[in-house]
């Protein structure tokens, strides 16, 4: 057994996510700290954690590991994946103005806003200022196929052969099974879901 985890980081990502959580009340955090290289996990912690030594006495709810075994809509951190896709495919280059139509979008007999009033601004100020309207915009230009296409080759719906127990693959519908709406929901990281890791 070879573990890529380093114990230094290990210990600083656990202290430090338990200050922030106790900081902020959250009810659970999650932290992974990957080698950006070589994707080995360097660090995986998560707060409330339990002693292992007495996990009898620990409520069975906080015996997984939610890094790898729940997952959740990633939300606007999904919009990198929505971005990248057109970028790669040529639909648009960072410096091109899209009009974010004052921060309002309707779709699928749906109005979406964003949280501010946004006007034209360029891709990269889409990803700057989490546009949503901008986000679904560049979706749609890439169209239900080419954007799951893209989903799918990120590895999203997928197992990440970590070899940690309980590993969810998340959830990503095909094509066929979206409502008129999911491209503008998925382009903003709902109606998809993966773990942290």
């Amino acid at each position: 057994l070879v573990l890529t985890l380093d114990q230094n980081i290990q210990y600083i990502a656990q202290q430090e996510l338990d200050k922030q959580v106790a900081a902020t009340h959250a009810r659970r955090g999650t932290v992974v700290i990957e080698n950006p290289h070589t994707g080995e996990i360097l660090a995986l912690a998560n707060s409330p954690s339990f002693n292992p030594d007495d996990y009898q006495d620990t409520p069975a709810s906080r015996l997984g590991d939610p890094a790898v075994s729940e997952p959740y809509e990633p939300g606007s951190v999904f919009k990198l994946v929505t971005l990248s896709a057109a970028l790669q495919q040529g639909l648009i280059t960072p410096d091109e103005l899209i009009d974010c139509q004052m921060g309002s979008i309707q779709l699928g007999g749906r109005t979406i806003h964003d949280h501010a009033t946004i006007g034209v601004i360029s891709v990269s100020d889409i990803l700057r200022h989490s546009s949503d309207v901008g986000a679904i915009k560049i979706g749609l230009k890439l169209g239900d196929d080419e954007f799951y296409h893209y989903i799918h080759d990120y590895g999203f719906g997928q197992l990440t052969g970590v070899d940690l127990p309980g590993e969810s693959r998340g959830l990503v519908r095909p094509p066929s099974r979206w409502q008129p709406m999911s491209i503008g929901a998925i382009s903003i990281g709902q109606e998809v879901s993966a773990t942290p890791l």
